[in-house]
């Protein structure tokens, strides 16, 4: 990560990706330009930064972050489309900066076949066993419902009703997986 501190105007720092070059915004895991992870710089060495560059000298300290280092790829760039798309605000029904992004982007937040496949038990596979059984037990009421509504229109929705849980589950699983291994969140919602 390289670091621009401008101190003719106080303190402002703008930090940019070491592999492609792409601004990083504040508080950015990953870079928004080739998703990889990006080091971790804490407040006691921005400090230091800013000191040393008001006595001129040059300083790049930075510490990276553990669990990105053992991300794949793929979960890297899922991560970096869920910042842009607003990070901790984003939540799989709303995205803030949902006009940002593209439609490939779009796709890497809420497309997942495994979770799509296997629903909760990927879950469980992810460590998110209190996000699992929220999400059987709303896809269980969901099912109930339109199976109800089925009964009284006449109309057969027993065929497909297993949809209704392999979609809930594909749209949730990549932004509940950011909100788990980047934010340390530990919901049930």
């Amino acid at each position: 990560m390289r670091w621009r501190i401008d101190t003719d105007q106080g303190i402002s720092i703008m930090a940019f990706c070491k592999q492609c070059g792409t601004q990083l915004g504040d508080g950015a895991l990953f870079c928004a330009g080739c998703g990889n992870a990006i080091a971790v710089q804490t407040t006691a060495s921005l400090a230091m930064a800013a000191d040393v560059s008001r006595s001129g000298f040059n300083s790049s300290t930075t510490a990276m972050a553990d669990d990105s280092r053992d991300l794949s790829e793929k979960w890297r760039q899922r991560f970096s489309a869920i910042e842009k798309a607003g990070g901790e605000r984003t939540r799989w029904w709303g995205w803030p900066e949902a006009k940002q992004l593209t439609a490939k982007e779009k796709r890497l937040i809420t497309s997942n076949l495994w979770a799509f496949v296997f629903g909760p038990l990927y879950y469980l596979y992810l460590g998110m066993w209190r996000k699992a059984i929220t999400l059987t037990l709303v896809v269980l009421v969901i099912d109930v419902i339109l199976d109800m509504a089925g009964d009284a229109l006449n109309f057969p929705v027993d065929h497909f009703l297993w949809i209704v849980s392999a979609v809930m589950f594909r749209q949730c699983a990549n932004v509940d997986y950011y909100r788990k291994a980047v934010l340390k969140r530990r919901e049930w919602w």
